[in-house]
């Protein structure tokens, strides 16, 4: 069950406007540069689905939007955060104008997705699952924008079930990784948020039970760096 965290719309996307400059170098530097293994492991699967369209949820300043990109898929990314989305687009500032797969961006929350029914071939979210105001009304929304046999791919942190590494990967997590993060962005509440909001959200066969319950099928999760990751992959039933 999750913690109580104030995980109100203004309030995450305020959290993320304020760090949105720091961003991708404090999450380079502090999964020391892991985060870019994990992405390419959920652009393959995704890939291998042959998409038309693929929806970026949380797709923050675009480091997943921009690998489904260059992985030849056509992309749209979505964040509540405006600071977030202004860094994505700076990214692909240098891509062709004329290029039919060039990223699109929307400011929208996943609660509300400005798309219409059975828009997409593919929805991917990643680290953003646990922000989510409202989780529930996400499925439906998502569910909603998914063609038929859609696939739904999540990334997300999570905790080793190895007592060992738990313990080395816990001590860093909640000790070493907000003082690192609060140096560098100076913010001293989004990097001590991280690792509250990880530990609250449900975790390998308690999410895949609710993603299951939200009506997705084939749900399945693959452990990423002992756990430290999962990367959640399911499919909209054909209805």
């Amino acid at each position: 069950m999750d913690k109580i965290l104030n995980k109100d719309r203004a309030v995450i996307s305020s959290m993320f406007n304020s760090i949105a400059g720091k961003y991708d170098l404090l999450n380079h530097l502090l999964s020391l540069g892991i985060d870019k293994i994990w992405r390419r492991k959920l652009v393959k699967f995704v890939k291998s689905k042959r998409p038309g369209i693929v929806l970026d949820l949380a797709c923050g300043t675009g480091d997943l939007t921009i690998a489904l990109y260059k992985a030849g898929l056509k992309v749209i990314g979505m964040d509540i955060a405006e600071g977030m989305i202004d860094v994505a687009k700076a990214k692909c500032s240098n891509f062709p104008a004329e290029d039919k797969l060039k990223p699109e961006y929307l400011l929208a929350p996943a609660e509300l997705i400005p798309l219409e029914d059975k828009s997409v071939d593919a929805v991917t979210i990643a680290f953003g699952i646990r922000n989510f105001e409202n989780r529930n009304q996400s499925f439906k929304e998502i569910k909603r924008v998914l063609k038929s046999n859609g696939y739904l791919a999540i990334l997300e942190f999570a905790t080793p079930k190895n007592l060992l590494w738990k313990g080395m990967f816990n001590i860093y997590f909640f000790y070493i990784l907000p003082l690192i993060g609060k140096i560098i962005s100076k913010d001293s509440s989004a990097y001590s948020y991280l690792p509250e909001s990880v530990m609250s959200f449900p975790k390998y066969d308690q999410f895949c039970k609710e993603l299951v319950e939200s009506g997705f099928t084939d749900v399945r999760y693959k452990s990423l760096t002992g756990g430290v990751a999962l990367l959640y992959t399911a499919r909209r039933a054909d209805n």
